[in-house]
């Protein structure tokens, strides 16, 4: 055990954010923290860190703590570098040939899939416990060993990757639903009981008037004696009923997904087309003569490296660029991290319901389906959390009467179960949808169809993001294949005129083998 947290409690104010019995990590163990924004998964590691000290409880610290904060201030010496360069100049500087308990938060956002990969392989290298905050479900499914889950202040275990947990919780949610039916349905037959034991009791007959004295006697006896049994049998079930274990109701797990009533879906096969765009920022080439479309009805996603000018394509889309080419027919709807479509002095639901032509229960179901409860609709948007405010800048586009959803890295700020909330939300819309994200699982359960920004041009590919994977994973077999025979071929004919010059007395020919042998050598150095 390399760290152990005993009777730990903090609240703030008067809202209790963690109540910790006992909470022990082991050597070695790559631990993923899950929970819904506000849970107090950064004030865990900040408790761990010794940054926040509890109210109660105290922590047995075994091995030296190394924390890397989710907005590291580091000291860049390149200030020109992007959020995911900065992010892996961190990471090193905080993580690599260290020893101790490693805390991350959030470390791989900003990053692009090389650097989400780079990272993966560093934490797996680690040797040491990890104790790592993420909404990145392949990251956690990559390098956990166990999942802590915070809810309601308390904290619980499960072994197992992030895939393994999400099964254990079905299971879970299984049980608990068995066990209510269990305890509604014996709860009903008990009071159903003592209801008929009752009632017979108050109709046993009184003496009848006809009956003399010793008659009316022996049968009030006889009514008395089956009363005290009946009353005996009520109060026995009254008993079993009062000790019923009370089972809570599970919450609703299985939401309403609307299918908005959108206009008729367009019909017209092409949302946007770009054509031999040209982009350079400063010295930096962005694009070179690309070009590709943007499907209608599809949901597409637009990848590439950390500064390859995805968010300058979606700008240009946006604030117009004569080699990009909108259907007109398209009304679009953007999403930004700025939140410049929510009046911040307005409420939840005036928000979403400001412009849009679907009823309040759509928009109330929407906002149902992106975790918000009935009392969270009143609050303000000043108030609410970066997590909150995304969700409901979404949901106001989402029932928009827009035809074209862009999505700007959607996922940032959103706990793993408002992410997975979105992408069913999103996956029954159905209209046209581009999107930005880093968040691999995202893309592969919501892209019909991938964008790739590569060598400053545009590579379309009509697929899902495990397709593509595939996809370039079999063409970078193929090539290294054709580099192999390339090179199979170059040795053959470097043999051939090795021993066509060691045959040959002809001086002219001589040097041309010669000339021949240096230039194929060259070429060989070329191709290593």
């Amino acid at each position: 055990m390399v760290l152990e947290l005993k009777n730990i409690s903090k609240n703030y104010g008067d809202r209790k954010i963690l109540e910790i019995d006992d909470l022990k990590i082991y050597e070695n163990e790559k631990i993923g923290i899950v929970g819904q924004n506000g849970s107090g998964k950064t004030t865990l590691l900040n408790i761990i860190a010794g940054r926040i000290q509890p109210d109660t409880g105290k922590i047995i610290r075994k091995q030296n703590i190394i924390y890397m904060e989710q907005f590291e201030k580091i000291n860049y010496e390149n200030r020109n570098l992007s959020g995911g360069e900065k992010k892996k100049e961190a990471f090193h500087k905080k993580v690599l040939d260290k020893n101790g308990i490693l805390l991350l938060d959030e470390p791989s956002s900003n990053l692009d899939k090389n650097g989400i990969t780079h990272i993966e392989k560093e934490l797996k290298k680690y040797q040491g416990t990890i104790l790592i905050i993420s909404h990145d479900r392949s990251l956690l499914d990559e390098i956990c060993t166990a999942i802590i889950e915070i809810k309601d202040g308390k904290v619980k275990r499960y072994e197992g990757n992030y895939s393994k947990y999400k099964l254990q919780k079905e299971a879970e949610v299984k049980r608990e639903e068995f066990e209510y039916m269990q305890y509604i349905n014996e709860k009903y037959r008990l009071e159903k009981a003592i209801h008929v034991s009752k009632n017979t009791a108050k109709e046993i007959r009184k003496t009848p008037k006809r009956m003399g004295n010793s008659e009316a006697r022996l049968h009030k006896r006889g009514v008395e004696n089956i009363r005290e049994k009946l009353e005996g049998h009520t109060n026995a079930l009254q008993t079993r009923l009062n000790k019923l274990e009370v089972k809570e109701k599970p919450q609703n797990h299985k939401k309403i997904y609307m299918k908005y009533q959108t206009e008729e879906r367009m019909k017209n096969k092409i949302a946007i087309y770009i054509e031999n765009l040209n982009i350079k920022l400063g010295d930096k080439l962005l694009f070179e003569n690309a070009s590709c479309v943007v499907k209608t009805n599809r949901k597409t996603a637009l990848i590439g490296e950390n500064g390859a000018g995805k968010t300058t394509l979606i700008n240009q889309i946006i604030n117009g660029n004569h080699q990009i080419k909108v259907n007109p027919n398209i009304k679009i709807g953007y999403f930004s991290q700025d939140f410049s479509n929510l009046d911040f002095s307005k409420n939840v639901l005036q928000n979403v319901m400001q412009d849009t032509n679907q009823s309040e229960m759509v928009v109330k179901n929407t906002l149902a389906n992106l975790l918000f409860k009935d009392k969270d609709l009143e609050k303000k948007i000043k108030d609410l959390s970066g997590g909150e405010r995304v969700k409901v800048s979404i949901a106001k586009i989402l029932v928009s009467d827009n035809h074209l959803l862009i999505l700007d890295e959607p996922t940032n700020f959103l706990d793993i179960e408002s992410i997975e909330s979105l992408e069913k939300l999103l996956t029954e819309y159905n209209g046209t949808i581009l999107f930005v994200t880093h968040d691999k699982a995202f893309i592969d359960h919501i892209a019909t169809d991938i964008l790739v920004i590569k060598n400053h041009k545009i590579v379309e590919y009509e697929g899902n993001y495990s397709s593509y994977l595939q996809y370039e994973k079999e063409k970078s077999k193929k090539q290294q294949n054709h580099h192999e025979n390339d090179k199979l071929l170059l040795d053959f004919k470097l043999s051939q005129i090795t021993s066509e010059l060691a045959m040959t007395k002809d001086d002219k020919r001589k040097k041309e083998l010669e000339e021949e042998f240096n230039a194929l050598i060259k070429l060989k150095h070329l191709t290593k």
